[in-house]
């Protein structure tokens, strides 16, 4: 079971004042930082109104409930320098797996291309190889992150990657295997990287049935969440009746996260810290 974070635990974490060697110092690195969110803010990810295959997989109702429904941010805590140094690794990524096919004179990698494994849900897929026929993608991650995925497969993760994969299925391209590629991000070396992979068809085309049974459901699942967005949009149902399945490890980073509203009932989801008020 995950520990609560108290709300006090939750303002703490806010980004700290930068600083510097001198008032000027510290005064410029507050501009260089606005330059930094400002971008990030209005990145295409960020501004993206469609779900892509990433986010179908998070187990919580009511985070993708709240994201169909484009519901305003109430989360101001969570700090986007993790999410401008993975855009920064999958772009350095992408060039690196272009320039091998290069260098090697053969095309095996296909780096950042589009996939649509549900009409209303296209994504792009980090890679894919076209010798080993597996789908691949990119993490970037810390090392808690780092030792959660040398475990087994985050539910999220797992669907994403099938998602890609049933999508260069629909391309007609053979995927054998769906892998995630964790890089040790704070490391400061690559001997960390870890790779988990997963079986997706027993010849390349025909989906193994446990992979055929997740992808149905996530499908259905999508289809209530996608109503019960509507019926937000409608001002029929309030996005706190809608189920939330609090976690550590997704609630702080959700855009309605806001664990004030456990005691305030304000705008905003409590999560995990529903769990530390009476009537949580």
């Amino acid at each position: 079971m995950s520990t609560p974070i108290s709300p006090t635990e939750f303002m703490s974490a806010a980004p700290k004042s930068v600083s510097g060697s001198s008032p000027w110092a510290a005064r410029y690195a507050i501009e260089l930082r606005r330059v930094f969110l400002d971008h990030a803010a209005r990145a295409p990810r960020t501004l993206q109104q469609h779900l892509g295959p990433s986010e179908l997989g998070v187990e919580c109702d009511r985070q993708v409930v709240g994201k169909m429904a484009a519901l305003p941010t109430t989360n101001h805590v969570a700090d986007p320098w993790p999410s401008i140094r993975g855009t920064a690794l999958h772009a350095w990524a992408a060039d690196a797996f272009t320039e091998d096919n290069e260098r090697r004179g053969l095309l095996r990698w296909v780096a950042e291309n589009p996939v649509v494994p549900h009409p209303d849900h296209p994504g792009t897929s980090d890679l894919y190889d076209a010798v080993e026929q597996s789908v691949d993608d990119h993490k970037f991650l810390g090392e808690s992150s780092m030792a959660k995925i040398r475990k087994g497969w985050p539910r999220k993760y797992l669907v994403q990657l099938l998602l890609y994969g049933l999508g260069y299925l629909n391309l007609g391209l053979p995927v054998r295997r769906v892998v995630v590629a964790a890089y040790p991000a704070t490391a400061a070396s690559l001997d960390g990287l870890y790779v988990r992979d997963h079986e997706f068809t027993s010849d390349g085309y025909t989906l193994l049935p446990e992979n055929v049974d997740l992808l149905e459901l996530v499908f259905r699942q999508t289809a209530e969440r996608r109503a019960l967005a509507d019926q937000v949009l409608a001002g029929d149902l309030r996005i706190d009746a809608v189920n939330a399945s609090p976690d550590n490890d997704e609630c702080f980073f959700c855009p309605f996260y806001r664990p004030q509203s456990a005691k305030d009932s304000g705008p905003g989801c409590p999560g995990t810290a529903a769990a530390s008020t009476p009537n949580g």
